[in-house]
């Protein structure tokens, strides 16, 4: 256990692991692979970041179509984006 608390590969006693820590750390392309695995990640969080908030966009303007009630749940299912499930469940009402 102590050798996923180095820092350094010098002093962990499994050598596959501190060879690996020493590509990644030491080397140029392993510094390289690492920016770019670091990169991907947040690239990914930043998309589901901007999925999320376009789910609570819609969820919140479905909430507002319903309270206004002048619109079917169809309706508002077809405007918001979300499933005709989730506005029922909005709504409180499975069976509309």
């Amino acid at each position: 256990m102590s050798d996923f608390y180095c820092t350094k590969a010098d002093g962990m006693y499994y050598k596959e692991l501190s060879d690996k820590v020493r590509h990644y750390k030491e080397s140029e392309e392993g510094v390289k692979a690492m920016c770019d695995i670091w990169e991907e990640v947040k690239n990914e969080g930043i998309q589901e970041g901007k999925i999320e908030g376009k789910l609570e966009a819609s969820i919140e303007n479905a909430k507002t179509m319903l309270r206004l009630g002048k619109l079917s749940l169809e309706e508002i299912a077809v405007y918001s984006g979300l499933s005709i499930e989730k506005v029922r469940e909005l709504a409180g009402n499975k069976s509309a």
